[in-house]
């Protein structure tokens, strides 16, 4: 059976994702790498679970950028990149360290169907130019218009549960957050078992 981290948390998710912003900022990941990480987080945010493998490979990433940042002794590594260019704004390198460290604990057997996710997130997302936090969980730029949208999350497996207001264009700012939180120009909300998140988009 594949492990996968089991969570209800989606901050958790967030947390691990701005970790990844940073390690591709510093160079301690490829941008491909990046990018397939991101979509497993994004797949996190949905379903509330990630893959081991997902998991294992932020914890590495963030070794490699411990590494440099001993290497220049450092005691945080600061993102050279700005805010609206993916990478989180300066943070002691610990904070992110602390973050993937207490996501180990919520690590436990569970067969979950998340390659599907990560296909929808992958072809739904410009992931190269994705964001986490900042006011909302994950956001992105979409790489199809609103209907192909819908065609995506369910052929991942998603329950399209609402449509609300004018399919967005490709190139819209999308980003995944609360369904109580406002909404945009437009929204769907998708649901994995129990669980639901907006997707927003403007334009």
């Amino acid at each position: 059976m594949r492990r996968a981290m089991v969570t209800r948390d989606v901050e958790t998710f967030v947390g691990l994702g701005r970790a990844v912003a940073l390690a591709a900022a510093e160079e301690a990941l490829a941008p491909q790498e990046a990018r397939e990480l991101t979509a497993g987080l994004v797949a996190g945010i949905l379903s509330g679970c990630m893959e081991f493998d997902t998991y294992a490979r932020i914890h590495d990433a963030m070794a490699r950028l411990l590494d440099r940042a001993f290497a220049q002794g450092a005691a945080a590594v600061p993102s050279p990149a700005p805010a609206d260019a993916g990478a989180p704004p300066d943070e002691p390198l610990g904070i992110y360290l602390e973050v993937v460290g207490e996501a180990w604990e919520q690590v436990g057997p569970r067969d979950e169907g998340c390659e599907g996710l990560k296909g929808f997130a992958a072809r739904a997302f410009d992931l190269g130019r994705a964001r986490f936090g900042n006011g909302s969980w994950f956001r992105a730029p979409l790489r199809v218009g609103g209907a192909e949208l819908l065609r995506l999350a369910r052929a991942a497996g998603l329950l399209v549960v609402s449509v609300v207001g004018p399919m967005p264009a490709p190139a819209s700012d999308g980003c995944l957050a609360d369904p109580a939180r406002t909404p945009g120009a437009f929204r769907v909300v998708l649901g994995w078992g129990d669980r639901r998140t907006a997707l927003d988009a403007e334009g």
